[in-house]
C-alpha cells in the first residue's frame, strides 16, 4: 500500500479549484456543501493517498471584535461625502452587532496603518472603501489571510465585493444627455488609478460609441480633482464652445461651478453640467445639478453583512452589484 503524504487543506482546495472553506466544511461535515462537491474532494483525496492538514489561520483562532475600515489617506479624497457616509453606515451597522469600527488610512505608496494592525493582531477583518489599480492592500490582506470585502468592482473572482453599476449608470446619463441633443460634452475625471473612475470613464465612452459620436479625447481631463489641472481644463473647454461639462464626482463638480460663478458664466444658459455622483455637496448648491444618485446606506450595510458572514463561516456570495437612479434636474435643461 502506498504511504499516505501528508497536504494542507489549503493546497488541496488550489488544486480542486475550490475555496478552503469548502475543504474543511467537506472534511468537518459542518456547514452547507452539495454531495456533488463533497464527494468530488473526498475522491481526490482518497486517490491521492492524502492525509488533510488544517492549518487554521491565527485571525479565525483570535477574535477582537474589531473591525477596520480603510479610507483613502489623502486629504482630498478622504473628506468627500462618500468616505464619511460609508464609515457612518459601517460604524452602525458594526456596532450593533458588537463590533468596535477602527479608522485606517492608506496610500498609493503608503500601507503602513493597515500593516501594523494587521501584524499586531488588532482586527478581525477589513472593509476597503477604494480600490487601487496596483491592489497592493488586496494583496497584502491575501498574503496575511485577513478576511476582506472590498466596496467597488475589481476583475478577480476570488475577492469579495459590493458595488453598485458604475459602468451602466454613466453609460445611461450619458446617453440620456446624447438623446436630449447634446453633441459636445467635456468629462473631468477624478485620478484614473482607482477603479471607480475607470468604470465611470468607460460608461460615457460606451454611450458615445453607441450613438456613433466622435470621441475627442482633447475633451477628456483626468485628474480633474487638482485645482491647477481643472482651471486650464476649464480654460480649455471653453475656448472649444463646449455643450456640457460632466464631472465624475461631486467635489469635481462643486469646483467646476465655483469657477462658473467666478466666471459669470451661468448654468444652464451658458454651459450645461451633470456629475456622475450625487451628494448632499450637489443637493446643497446653489444650483440644481443632474446626476446619478447611489444608496449609500444599502451599499455600506450589504458589504458590512458580507463581512458578517466570512467571519462567521455562512455561505456568502462573492459579488453583489446594486442599482442606482438618474437624477434629471435644472443644470441639464
Amino acid at each position: 500500500m502506498d504511504e499516505k503524504k501528508k497536504v494542507e487543506v489549503s493546497k488541496i482546495a488550489k488544486e480542486l479549484g475550490i475555496s478552503s472553506t469548502t475543504v474543511s466544511r467537506a472534511l468537518s461535515g459542518k456547514g452547507r456543501i452539495s454531495e456533488e462537491t463533497k464527494n468530488r474532494i473526498l475522491e481526490y483525496i482518497e486517490e491521492n493517498h492524502i492525509i488533510p492538514q488544517i492549518r487554521t489561520s491565527k485571525f479565525q483562532d483570535k477574535k477582537t471584535m474589531n473591525i477596520a475600515v480603510v479610507l483613502p489617506g489623502e486629504e482630498k479624497y478622504a473628506e468627500l461625502p462618500y468616505f464619511t457616509k460609508m464609515l457612518m453606515v459601517l460604524y452602525d451597522f458594526f456596532r450593533v452587532r458588537g463590533y468596535c469600527v477602527l479608522l485606517i488610512r492608506t496610500s498609493w505608496d503608503d500601507l503602513g496603518a493597515l500593516r501594523d494592525v494587521v501584524r499586531k493582531h488588532k482586527i478581525d477583518g477589513v472593509i476597503l472603501t477604494r480600490i487601487l489599480d496596483n491592489c497592493a492592500d488586496i494583496k497584502f490582506l491575501q498574503e496575511k489571510e485577513v478576511p476582506f470585502v472590498v466596496v467597488g468592482s475589481i476583475d478577480d473572482d476570488t475577492i469579495y465585493q459590493v458595488d453598485v453599476d458604475q459602468r451602466g449608470g454613466c453609460h445611461d446619463l450619458t446617453d440620456i444627455l446624447i438623446k436630449k441633443g447634446i453633441r459636445k460634452m467635456a468629462l473631468f475625471c477624478a485620478n484614473l488609478r482607482q477603479t471607480v473612475s475607470q468604470s465611470r470613464l468607460n460608461g460615457y465612452l460606451d454611450a458615445m460609441r453607441e450613438n456613433d459620436l466622435l470621441i475627442d479625447h482633447h475633451l477628456i481631463l483626468e485628474d480633474a480633482g487638482e485645482s491647477n489641472v481643472l482651471e486650464k481644463g476649464i480654460e480649455d473647454i471653453l475656448k472649444e464652445q463646449v455643450e456640457c461639462v460632466i464631472c465624475s464626482d461631486d467635489g469635481i463638480c462643486i469646483t467646476v461651478l465655483d469657477y462658473f460663478r467666478q466666471l459669470g458664466i451661468s448654468v444652464p444658459r451658458d454651459i450645461k453640467v451633470a456629475s456622475f455622483f450625487n451628494s448632499m455637496l450637489l443637493e446643497e448648491s446653489n444650483s440644481s445639478i443632474t446626476s446619478i444618485n447611489f444608496e449609500l446606506d444599502e451599499l455600506g450595510k450589504a458589504a458590512g453583512g458580507m463581512l458578517i458572514k466570512l467571519l462567521t463561516g455562512e455561505p456568502c456570495e462573492k459579488r453583489k452589484i446594486l442599482g442606482y437612479k438618474i437624477l434629471l434636474k435644472e443644470s441639464t435643461q
